[in-house]
């Protein structure tokens, strides 16, 4: 047997699964607010960095052409280890498909403890190749490292045209408010490590995650969508705070308009297993939420840790139904879920 066999479920090798293992909202917010100084004072060709929030780096390299350079790593995800392989390869895709990037090239970050040997190395590394080769992505090298807690991911460089990149900042009134994904990844993953999830329940969760966001960031593109970012650690509600604050906009969200994976609420009225990150999330949120009459299992399911989350896209109300026609065709499971609002920056209403 293998050695990584012998040490049992991966999920319990780690606290926190995923983008869960995240730095809470709050204590990203004072982590950025000491290092801004040092990020701000850039070159003439970083034309977006760390200050900005978003979800990748860029820097122009020719005349309206753009680099796209992010990193994404974290902890298991799947007691499976090729699973959480292609999940860390589609979370960390998606942030340079947030941006309306193509990927180029990848390189790993990979950090495992002994009892994972070098054959736990080679599957989950090659599990990550085979999705990034689906994304016409090179895996050109990396970093590895022994640590008691594993992590996987990878930083991914990629390109888009100025006319073609999505922003946080480019939000506007009005604005229609679409998801790709349904909620509840983290719930599902935290009530598996309880050992009390249902059969089946871990596999559509997981198959959530192995999704790609390509599709769907090429037909927000091609909608001339310019505002978007992809759902993870800090949940829903995390994310669109972060956007409306960008775009000095305020956002209304239909709670009854979620997408939600079947038995995520049964779980949480039946067991009460949540992430603590989706705890801390919530807390990080409540001053700038009006949560109204919202149950509180809901209001987890919008502060839950996604990982390989969908894009969260704000798009124009006259380009709205002819995306969502697109996404149909396509197979990519887009819903309407609220609207952007003048308003206090970042502020987020929630009605049922």
């Amino acid at each position: 047997m293998d050695s990584w066999k012998q040490t049992g479920d991966l999920l319990q090798l780690t606290s926190a699964g995923g983008c869960g293992c995240k730095l809470p909202l709050n204590e990203m917010r004072e982590f950025m607010t000491g290092i801004d100084n040092l990020l701000g004072h850039r070159a003439s060709s970083v034309r977006l960095d760390g200050t900005d929030r978003d979800d990748a780096a860029l820097y122009e390299i020719t005349p309206g052409l753009l680099l796209a350079v992010t990193v994404d790593f974290g902890t298991p995800i799947s007691s499976d280890l090729a699973t959480w392989g292609r999940i860390s390869a589609q979370n960390a895709l998606s942030d340079i498909f947030a941006m309306g990037a193509r990927p180029l090239l990848a390189l790993s970050v990979l950090a495992l403890p002994q009892s994972l040997g070098v054959a736990a190395m080679t599957e989950l590394t090659s599990a990550a190749v085979a999705t990034l080769t689906e994304a016409s992505t090179p895996l050109v090298g990396g970093h590895t490292v022994r640590s008691e807690v594993p992590l996987f991911g990878l930083c991914i460089v990629g390109q888009v045209s100025v006319e073609n990149v999505m922003l946080l900042c480019n939000c506007e009134p009005g604005d229609l408010l679409i998801l790709t994904k349904p909620l509840g990844t983290g719930i599902v993953i935290a009530a598996k490590k309880a050992g009390v999830v249902p059969a089946g329940m871990v596999q559509v969760a997981e198959e959530v995650m192995l999704a790609s966001n390509r599709i769907a960031a090429t037909l927000a593109t091609d909608a001339g969508v310019r505002a978007a970012t992809d759902v993870t650690g800090f949940g829903l509600v995390g994310h669109l705070h972060n956007m409306m604050a960008a775009s000095k906009c305020s956002a209304r969200i239909s709670e009854g308009a979620l997408p939600v994976i079947p038995g995520v609420r049964a779980l949480l009225d039946q067991h009460g297993v949540v992430p603590n990150s989706a705890e801390r999330n919530l807390f990080a949120v409540e001053d700038c939420v009006d949560w109204a009459q919202t149950p509180f299992s809901t209001r987890l399911v919008m502060t839950d840790p996604q990982t390989s989350g969908g894009l969260l896209l704000s798009v124009a109300e006259d380009r709205a139904a002819a995306l969502l026609e697109a996404c149909e065709k396509e197979g990519v499971p887009a819903t309407i879920i609220g609207r952007v609002l003048d308003g206090l920056p970042g502020a987020i209403q929630v009605t049922d």
